[in-house]
């Protein structure tokens, strides 16, 4: 069995001045401090940078998502750009609209213009051939717009818009 022998000596007042004297500790204790110092401000700067690279992220999964939508999306008017039905009792023009793309569309979020006048929700009716609520693809949308009156004799443009942005436009005459 091995004993430790303890030093149990009892500093004088002349070490203990000595002792006191020494200031190599406070540098030690000075570094301790800044070092904490700049890991604190080291995290900070994290959660803030991380904070905005998630921000980035989302903002960038939302933007490739709209574009994902809007290449899928694809809208063709298929009326015959001479002859534009147009009942003039009711003062309404009815335009046929393809699903040429491939995602589902929903009818009540299509936008529609006509000489680039944004028509009100009101003035427009929209449904598809087949009956359904979805506009998939390959299926035809019948769309009647009322107008005030009827449109001048010329060339005019009628553009309808997905809820994503994507449209389809067309050039007629009357």
């Amino acid at each position: 069995m091995i004993l430790l022998r303890v030093d149990r000596t009892v500093f004088s007042t002349e070490q203990l001045g000595k002792f006191f004297a020494d200031r190599t500790g406070e540098t030690a204790i000075t570094h301790m401090i800044f070092f904490i110092a700049a890991v604190a401000i080291s995290m900070g700067v994290i959660v803030v940078l991380s904070v905005n690279v998630q921000s980035l992220t989302g903002a960038t999964y939302s933007g490739s998502k709209v574009l994902s939508d809007q290449i899928r999306t694809d809208i063709t008017i298929i009326n015959d750009p001479e002859i534009i039905p147009y009942d003039s009792y009711e003062k309404r023009y009815t335009f046929y609209a393809k699903n040429t793309g491939d995602s589902e569309l929903n009818t009540e979020f299509i936008t529609i213009m006509v000489d680039g006048i944004l028509m009100e929700p009101s003035a427009v009716q929209s449904n598809v051939i087949d009956g359904d609520v979805m506009w998939r693809p390959g299926d035809v949308l019948v769309v009647n717009v009322t107008m005030s009156s009827a449109l001048s004799t010329g060339d005019h443009r009628v553009k309808m818009a997905a809820e994503n942005g994507k449209s389809g436009s067309m050039s007629f005459k009357t």
